[in-house]
């Protein structure tokens, strides 16, 4: 079930993307209700898929702006997530009760587990899983601050280069 209030945090933060320059209201775009329902299908059976995650495939569940460029993490492409993980599963990744959301490159991806609102990642070669937040809308604004550190860091040593 989604809340209210995760409906309004995910605007919200589609807001501040926009504020930032990392999205422009034509580069939100929300998945329909039939692509929401081929999300849910590649769900394990049983599986209660967190309500902070279905109000961002509403609101931006094919597009973000920039966010999350070269991460497969938007509809379409996140429905192939579970095939990622098969791929580099090894000792330190279960399979089993989880639901993987997205991908980055191949190396890396994200999931959710059975009965927790919980984002965590597995990266490949890594001897197990890392919790990188307790809900998702957590997971996407440490992301954004990652990001927007690295644009704030690549744009300062273009203007150092740029001095006589």
């Amino acid at each position: 079930m989604v809340s209210d209030a995760s409906r309004q945090d995910i605007e919200s933060f589609g807001r501040e993307l926009m504020a930032s320059g990392f999205a422009t209201q034509e580069s939100i775009i929300g998945c329909n209700t039939e692509e929401i329902a081929q999300v849910y299908a590649v769900a394990p059976v049983g599986f209660s898929v967190p309500g902070e995650y279905h109000a961002f495939l509403e609101h931006m569940g094919k597009k973000a702006g920039t966010l999350f460029r070269g991460t497969d993490l938007f509809f379409p492409q996140m429905l192939d997530s579970r095939d990622a993980a098969v791929d580099i599963s090894g000792e330190g990744l279960s399979l089993d009760d989880r639901f993987f959301f997205g991908d980055h490159q191949g190396y890396k991806v994200y999931f959710f587990k059975l009965g927790s609102e919980a984002v965590y990642t597995y990266q490949e070669g890594d001897p197990e899983e890392t919790k990188l937040a307790d809900g998702f809308i957590a997971f996407l604004r440490q992301s954004w601050n990652v990001q927007r550190k690295l644009r704030e860091s690549t744009t300062a040593m273009r203007n150092q280069s740029e001095r006589p």
